[in-house]
């Protein structure tokens, strides 16, 4: 998708508001490309085809392009609801999970249970890593999920993640230990990211950029509203009794399977003919190995970093140190010696791809760790259930959906991408400070409104930074480009969380051992420790409601604190990336998609065209055939008698 760097494309001119589900035609001719034949399929579909074209585009069905586009735009939506629910419900359920697989093993083998409690660090260790595996799992393999199919094709990809995700449903669901509920947060998270890599892809497959707007807004959509419903969801299933937080895991088996049936019957798309061999060949393997250590070791380090070990401890410097090393030597590969990368050169190689690569990064870190502790001010400051507290962030996730779906839309209209990024930063940069206002005291109408700058700024940096990404590299190398965007985004989002547990759990570690709040902790008789209280999963918040008034302002003003600090440590990322972002330089949008995998589409709209052809050919000889005959019958009458042509019409009738 590499176009010239200094290009400033003009609006479209569109026959009406309505997106279409694919391209619409251009005036000019220049474009000869697989999205002029899906305009012109979608927009003037004949009224029958004949069987062997059918056959040749799906012998399963008789559905026209337009209903089969959208058949897989929803199968996709629904593999992004999926991923996206179950991010958002289990997280909130994760304390509930923990403490019951941890009373089933002290009520099977007490020795057990004391062995791996203090091998795993307690139970925030055990927490932490029920939650670190599934970011792990899913950002190791982002860059090898891109560019495996572009190998082995966008259907086999696809389905092997839905699949991966639903066995690993199945598995944590099933749970009897903790160490199965591992097992199977790394299936669900190594299905999540080739769900949501390759939603994208398809996307960028079927549809071009310029016409994409609207598709990524509906995506962005179906995240936000999946995002907002998930903690009450998870809230209510992990106070709903003992065992209920497996219902969380045992409904995306029938979801799972709805979107494994969707794409397997109408997902048709085109898959390079190549054997085993040489695909096998064209694969990464020696970067996809070095990526994959380096964020396995990056993750230990980052997961071990405040929990288990002391940040300057061997444990914690060792795989931090090798994996600095290692993603050195990855990119040092990618970039200048290996043949089939993963990450080609030509997706870094000018200032608008590396400023959009850079403000994905820090747009995950910014305003993950903002969404991760946002509850947990709701639920330590202001002592609100998990429900409540689920219900209290709506402001967030509703503002995060319609601004996502309405400046996607902006971008599609004006067919400019700058300024939707450049206000988005602005939003970010405006709303990070002002979380500072949150504090025990603050009222509905100040928390509600604090949410609404920073959720402007997420919504539209949701899906804006998206086409600079793609408008400055060729269509072939989508896939590519967009593996390496979520792959940035979702290692800024692992450093965000880790970063913004590290300053919450020092600042509320240090504070809460002051003598006046040890001794407030003595009065009131506290049933938890300093090392439960100072984490932002703590499974405690409920109890601070049982202490006397004295105590539970102390400690709730420690919490306070301690978010505050985290929001001054993220004003500096988020002006870097307002500031990177400036770098970004509008180019201009492809209208045109990949051939390599949309020419299936592009076929069944060529044999449409060639269908309709013939038959309004076979109609023009008809009408001339008749024509003539008329001027036969004409000139055959003028030339007989009066007498004669009453006797010729006679005989005629």
């Amino acid at each position: 998708m590499m176009r010239s760097s200094n290009l400033h494309p003009t609006p479209l001119n569109r026959p009406s508001p309505q997106p279409q589900p694919y391209p619409s035609s251009r005036s000019s001719s220049a474009h000869t490309t697989s999205s002029t034949h899906l305009s012109s399929t979608a927009s003037n579909p004949p009224a029958t085809i004949g069987r062997s074209s059918m056959e040749s585009f799906n012998p399963r069905t008789s559905l026209t392009p337009r209903t089969h586009f959208y058949l897989v735009f929803s199968a996709l939506c629904i593999s992004s609801f999926l991923s996206a629910l179950d991010l958002s419900s289990v997280s909130t359920a994760l304390p509930t999970i923990v403490a019951d697989l941890q009373n089933d093993r002290h009520a099977s083998s007490s020795s057990t249970r004391s062995s791996t409690s203090a091998s795993s660090g307690g139970e925030g260790g055990t927490y932490i890593w029920i939650g670190a595996v599934y970011t792990i799992a899913g950002m190791s393999i982002l860059p090898l999920c891109g560019g495996m199919c572009e190998i082995w094709g966008r259907k086999a990809i696809l389905l092997t993640s839905l699949f991966f995700f639903l066995f690993g449903s199945t598995i944590c669901g099933a749970s009897q230990s903790l160490e199965m509920m591992i097992v199977g947060r790394v299936l669900q998270g190594m299905g999540d990211a080739g769900i949501i890599s390759l939603a994208e892809i398809v996307v960028a497959d079927l549809v071009n950029l310029s016409e994409r707007g609207t598709y990524e807004g509906i995506i962005g959509v179906v995240w936000a509203g999946a995002s907002a419903i998930g903690p009450p969801v998870g809230g209510v299933f992990s106070e709903a009794g003992r065992g209920r937080w497996r219902w969380l895991f045992w409904l995306n088996i029938p979801v799972s399977v709805v979107a494994i049936s969707m794409i397997s019957c109408f997902m048709n798309m085109k898959t390079p003919k190549r054997d085993i061999k040489s695909n096998l060949g064209r694969m990464d393997w020696c970067g996809n190995a070095l990526l994959i250590l380096a964020t396995i070791g990056l993750g230990l380090a980052l997961t071990w970093g405040g929990a288990r070990y002391t940040w300057l401890s061997p444990q914690v410097l060792v795989p931090l140190i090798l994996s600095v090393m290692l993603f050195i030597t990855f990119f040092y590969l990618e970039l200048f010696r290996l043949k089939h990368a993963t990450v080609p050169k030509e997706l870094l190689s000018n200032r608008t791809a590396i400023s959009a690569h850079l403000t994905s990064f820090a747009h995950g870190l910014v305003t993950m760790a903002i969404i991760y502790l946002i509850p947990t001010y709701f639920q330590a400051v202001k002592l609100a259930s998990t429900i409540m507290s689920g219900c209290m962030v709506f402001p967030f996730s509703c503002t995060v959906a319609f601004t996502a779906i309405a400046f996607a839309m902006s971008i599609q209209v004006t067919q400019r991408y700058v300024p939707q990024n450049h206000l988005g930063w602005f939003f970010t940069l405006l709303g990070v400070p002002l979380l500072l206002l949150l504090n025990v005291d603050s009222k509905p109408a100040t928390w509600i409104l604090v949410q609404l700058p920073i959720a402007l700024g997420c919504g539209i940096l949701f899906v804006a930074p998206q086409f600079p990404v793609l408008a400055s590299v060729r269509v072939q190398l989508a896939s590519k480009a967009l593996a390496l965007q979520l792959f940035l985004a979702s290692f800024g989002q692992t450093l965000g969380i880790m970063l913004a547990e590290a300053v919450f759990q020092s600042s509320v570690h240090s504070a809460i051992q002051s003598p006046e709040i040890e001794a407030l902790a003595a009065n009131a008789s506290l049933l938890f420790d300093i090392q439960d209280i100072s984490s932002p999963y703590s499974m405690h918040f409920g109890a601070l409601k049982h202490l006397d008034k004295a105590a539970s302002d102390a400690v709730r003003e420690v919490y306070s604190g301690a978010l505050r600090r985290v929001w001054l440590v993220l004003i500096p990322f988020a002006l870097g990336g307002c500031l990177v972002c400036c770098a970004m330089k509008e180019l201009e949008m492809h209208e045109e998609t990949d051939e390599r995998f949309a020419a299936v589409l592009q076929d069944r709209a060529a044999l449409r065209d060639e269908e309709k052809g013939r038959t309004e050919g076979k109609m023009s000889q008809g009408r001339e055939g008749l024509r003539e005959e008329s001027i036969q019958l004409s000139s055959t009458a003028k030339l007989l008698p009066a007498s004669d042509q009453g006797k010729e019409s006679s005989a005629s009738c």
